[in-house]
């Protein structure tokens, strides 16, 4: 059965909600989409991420085994929101993208450091570069524009959806 929910009235009742679909039986993998992503925020679900079975999906042409996907929309830095109001459709191309992921680590980096850092963030953030080392996890970047969106997907192979 499809559920369809949103973060934006009760923090507590989506954060339940969310819980209880990563924690279904049988559901083997999640697809997240998100316009921000915070590292704190990762906390919540990353021990129901390591939880998961896991499953091979195709990316381009690669088989792949991941427990979580994660697409993050929302990254600008802030010379670039100005460069692309005054110029023509805007094609990523190779060495932005690797500048983009530079400049998020940073900012990832400032996360953490702002507001007292907990022996629990670290622990979280080192979770995270687990997964991510492990290929459970995949996180992408969607540079070509802003893409606020929040969306949850629990893969669950034995539904009829």
């Amino acid at each position: 059965m499809s559920k369809i929910f949103d973060n934006s009235s009760d923090e507590k009742k989506f954060k339940s909600i969310l819980e209880n679909v990563i924690t279904e039986p049988g559901i083997q993998r999640m697809d997240f989409c998100v316009g921000y992503f915070n590292l704190r925020g990762w906390d919540f679900i990353a021990d129901q991420v390591d939880n998961l079975d896991g499953d091979y999906i195709y990316e381009g042409d690669d088989r792949k085994f991941r427990t979580a996907r994660l697409l993050i929309g929302m990254y600008r830095a802030p010379e670039e929101i100005i460069k692309l109001a005054y110029r023509p459709p805007f094609y990523p191309d190779a060495d932005y993208v690797q500048k983009c992921k530079r400049q998020i680590a940073e900012d990832f980096r400032c996360q953490l450091l702002l507001g007292k850092t907990t022996a629990k963030d670290e622990y979280t953030l080192r979770q995270l570069c687990r997964q991510l080392e492990e290929g459970k996890v995949c996180v992408k970047l969607y540079l070509r524009e802003p893409l606020h969106a929040k969306l949850y997907l629990a893969h669950n192979p034995k539904s009829n959806i």
